[in-house]
């Protein structure tokens, strides 16, 4: 009953596809997370798609008027919508610096990358079944300024304000690993025993002081002495009364 131009239904098409190549990229790349690295590629290409259909008009007629706005479905700006949101709620744009609507990755995810890597290398190499202490000493440095390289990219300390899912989820399993897998914070519990072991007994010590005072001092000895003077004046009087 219409007719709408054929160039609009062929971008509809490539549209289509390069929604269906970042929906499966980021499905396949969903654990480990990696679909901001993995899939900036396919992103791009999805969000070009878009503007070109949102933009093109082919003989006076918009090819966003033809597929877009007839419907409380509205099928075309739901799927973008969607799909887009998955990329923004990871951040991923702030992985890269954008040049000409061109990513790169920014130097600072590049460190981060490599502290990474360094670290879960040295877990590997230092792997043993028997003994974890091995890994905790050895790899101490590694995940030390890993952990603290990656404070540095935000101001929050879970890093979800800013930071790419992708560097948030490899420190999060990190973080895992060194502590539930390998067990490493034990090394910290001995100074934390210390430390808790000297507060509580400065804050012990004036209720210590308070006891010592009360039964130990000579407050607890004057009643006693009072009671011993009292005694041997009734002895007296009740001798000089005899002799008398």
């Amino acid at each position: 009953m219409y007719s709408y131009p054929k160039e609009c239904y062929k971008i509809l098409e490539s549209f289509s596809q390069s929604a269906s190549n970042l929906t499966m990229c980021s499905i396949l790349n969903a654990r480990p997370v990696r679909l901001c690295e993995k899939c900036v590629d396919h992103y791009v290409c999805f969000r070009n798609k878009y503007q070109e259909l949102l933009k093109t008009v082919v003989n006076g007629t918009s090819c966003r008027s033809v597929f877009m706005s007839h419907d409380r479905l509205n099928v075309v700006l739901q799927y973008h919508d969607s799909i887009s949101a998955v990329w923004e709620q990871g951040n991923c744009n702030n992985c890269f610096n954008w040049t000409d609507n061109k990513p790169a990755i920014k130097n600072d995810i590049n460190h981060f990358i490599k502290l990474f890597n360094d670290t879960m290398n040295c877990f590997s190499n230092n792997y043993d079944p028997e003994n974890n202490n091995t890994v905790c000493e050895k790899c101490m440095q590694f995940y030390l300024q890993l952990d603290s390289f990656y404070a540095t990219l935000s101001a929050d300390s879970m890093g979800l304000d800013s930071v790419c899912m992708d560097i948030v989820d490899s420190m999060n399993a990190t973080r895992s690993i060194w502590s539930k897998t390998f067990n490493c914070c034990k090394l910290r519990r001995s100074p934390e025993i210390v430390f808790l072991s000297s507060a509580g007994v400065i804050a012990l010590l004036p209720l210590i002081f308070y006891i010592s005072v009360r039964y130990c001092g000579p407050i607890r000895d004057l009643p006693q002495v009072l009671k011993q003077s009292r005694i041997k004046q009734t002895i007296l009087r009740s001798i000089n009364s005899r002799e008398a």
